[in-house]
Order: C-alpha cells, then structure tokens, then sequence
C-alpha cells in the first residue's frame, strides 16, 4: 500500500527537529572526545575506551554534513519569502556577535585547559588570556592557530555558514535555474544515491589527501568542497517533492542500505577490507565506501524525518530558539566540567554521567538567564524580542 503523499507546504518543521537532533548529538560527541582512545582533543581523560570509536564512527560521517545540508535547505523556503541578500544581513547580525562573544569570552578557557594539560605548566588564567589576545605571542607554540592562541575551535560552523551564505547570494539565480530543471525530472532511489557519492569522492580522493580539514576557513579546500556542495545541494533539492516521497516511500530500504555501509566502513576503519598499504584500487575502494556511508545515512534521516517528524511541538519550539547559545556555550561547559572532574576519581560511568548531565544543565540554565536580558540575547544571536506565541518558532540564523 502506498504511504500518504508528502507535502511542501509551510515550514518544515522536520529540518528544526533534525537541526535540533543533530546539536543535540554533537554535545553527546563532544562528551565522548573526552573518552575516546587515540583520537586527539583539546582536554583527554585517563579514562579512555576504543569501543566508544564503534559510536563515534556511526555519527562522525554525517553528523556535520546534515547541519551544512539542512542550512542550505532552509534557504530554499526563506528566499520564498524573503531576497538572499536580506538572508546574509540577517545571518551577518545574529550570528556574528555570538562568533565574537565566543571568540573573545566562551573560548579562551578551553585553550587555558588544553594548554594546561598538553604544556603540563602552572599558569593563571589573566596571565594566560593576556597571551591569548596577543596574536604576536610565541609562547606554547604547539597550541598555535593561524593567528596565535586565539581561536574559534567549535564555533568553526558559523563563520562557514556566512561564507556560504555570501556564495549563495551570488550563485542563486544560478542554483533556481538547476532546482527548475532537477524538478522536471523524475529522480529514481539509485541515482539519490549514485550522483552525490560519485561528486563527493572525488574530493575524498584529490583534496582530502593535500588539504585535511582545519576548521580554519582560509585554504581549508577539502572541508569546503565537502560542505559547500551539501550545503548548496540541501538548497537544490528543499523544493523537489518528488524526491522527498521518494525518500519517505524508501525509508526502510534507506535504513537497512546505511546499517550495511556502517558495518562496510567499520571494516575499512579495522584495515579488514582493503588495507591502507595496499593497491591504489585499495585506495580508491576505501574512499567509496567512506563516502558511501556517509551520504547513505543523510538520506536515511532525512528519510524518517519526513516522515515522522514534520510536526510543529512546544517542545520544538522552545528547543529551535535555545539551540544556538547551547551550541555556543556547550563545548566550554564540558571541557571545565571534565577538567575538574577527572581527579577525583570517580568510577567512569559516573563521572562522564556528570560531564553530560552538567553540560545539559549547564547549558539550560544559562539559556534561560540569556532568553531574559536584551543585550545578552543580541550576543549570543537571538531576537530582541521573544515571538508571542509558544507555537510560533523564533527563526534560527543558524537554520534560515
């Protein structure tokens, strides 16, 4: 029996709900860095595992390229609405404050524990910020950034966001020529998934390898080919209805396609199928599997998504305005909890209970202090003004 026709209409409130889902994973993600064994992080635990690789590799490929392709489909509904210049104004103004803020306030204790840790010294945190605004510092050259100490780490997204949102004011005639012409056509489930992954492993393949991602925006090619192709692909296909009942009528094969890639790219990652040190076919099977996987599970959300969460909620709407300053505020509040944390020994399923649940309380509390004062909602992106009704979401910059 064929499922009920999916519709385009109004606001999607399933890209909100994957938007909030995927910054709630990330604060997860982040807890696990602290856990992980042999991945670096700013701060590590003692207390590290490598089966905790298992969850991070299920997520890790998809996590960010969700929030890159979710950005650019939103932009398809608010340029219905609204031009893409007055699109970048408002992402210009709400989101580079809370850049700035962080930058300057929220960041700078994450270099103080990393350095902390990493140079094993005895530093006062004035002693350290006064070397953190000093671009010119050479001291703890190991912890550089292109600019000193000073660094956005986490809060990387926004100022891609920007930069993309530039690029799209001038590609969008453009990119609504190629939306018309991919909405005459009937799109079946295999090219969904042959097109994008047959575009997006030749940058795995020719970029990756010379450029690894930096998060540092100038000359960061692979991360930009990656996110900027999502980023406009999210655009592209926002308005194509067929391809989302496409997705929606799908879903199971989707899920069960994306469980067999998963385990596919585990034995990759072990070097049980095709071995690092083998042939350049070896090689180049290891990025398609790689690639595979990850796209294989953007269309598996997306899928159940559409399906299932294209409902409006109090809960949404409340969680659709606080995602930003959580996102700007989590990363900091785990780091500072985990510092302090990890010597008194507690049992590691306790401790990172704490780390998680103290991120999560963390963040809750200073949202709600924030939401409450003017100035503070224009540092950390939100409107002056709270809308009205509870069932009216404020607009993200981060999303619109």
């Amino acid at each position: 029996m064929r499922e009920k026709s999916y519709q385009i209409e109004g606001r999607r409130y399933d890209l909100d709900w994957l938007r909030v889902l995927a910054f709630m994973i990330l604060i997860l993600y982040h807890v696990g860095m602290f856990y992980v064994a042999d991945w670096g992080w700013h701060i590590k635990s003692p207390h590290s595992s490598e089966r905790l690789q298992y969850f991070m590799l299920l997520v890790n490929p998809w996590r960010m390229p969700l929030l890159f392709l979710i950005s650019g489909a939103a932009l398809w509904f608010a340029s219905k609405k609204v031009t893409a210049w007055s699109l970048l104004k408002l992402r210009v103004v709400r989101l580079l404050p809370p850049l700035v803020l962080g930058m300057l306030v929220i960041v700078p204790p994450q270099m103080y524990f990393q350095i902390l840790q990493a140079e094993n010294v005895e530093l006062s945190y004035a002693a350290f910020y006064r070397l953190y605004l000093d671009m010119g510092t050479d001291q703890f050259p190991a912890q550089h950034t292109p600019v000193g100490l000073i660094t956005w780490n986490h809060l990387w997204f926004i100022p891609y966001l920007i930069t993309y949102t530039l690029a799209f004011a001038v590609l969008k005639p453009v990119l609504d020529r190629v939306a018309s012409a991919v909405n005459r056509v009937r799109v079946p489930l295999v090219l969904l998934y042959a097109i994008p992954v047959l575009v997006l492993v030749q940058y795995v393949l020719f970029l990756r390898p010379h450029f690894p991602q930096t998060s540092a925006l100038v000359g960061d090619w692979y991360a930009h080919a990656l996110y900027f192709t999502l980023f406009l692909a999210g655009y592209v296909m926002a308005g194509q209805l067929r391809i989302v009942q496409t997705l929606v009528d799908s879903r199971r094969i989707c899920l069960v396609v994306s469980l067999i890639s998963y385990l596919l790219f585990l034995l990759v990652h072990d070097g049980v199928l095709f071995n690092q040190a083998g042939s350049r076919t070896d090689w180049v099977a290891r990025a398609l599997i790689q690639t595979f996987n990850g796209w294989a599970w953007l269309l598996t959300v997306m899928a159940w998504a559409a399906a299932w969460l294209n409902r409006p909620s109090r809960a949404l709407s409340y969680m659709n305005t606080a995602i930003l300053p959580w996102y700007v505020l989590h990363q900091t509040v785990t780091i500072i909890l985990a510092w302090y944390l990890a010597p008194l020994g507690l049992q590691t399923g306790l401790e990172a209970f704490l780390v998680l649940a103290g991120t999560v309380a963390g963040c809750a509390v200073s949202y709600e202090l924030i939401r409450r004062n003017t100035v503070m909602r224009f540092l950390f992106g939100l409107k002056l003004k709270e809308p009205l009704r509870a069932n009216a979401p404020e607009r993200s910059p981060l999303l619109s």
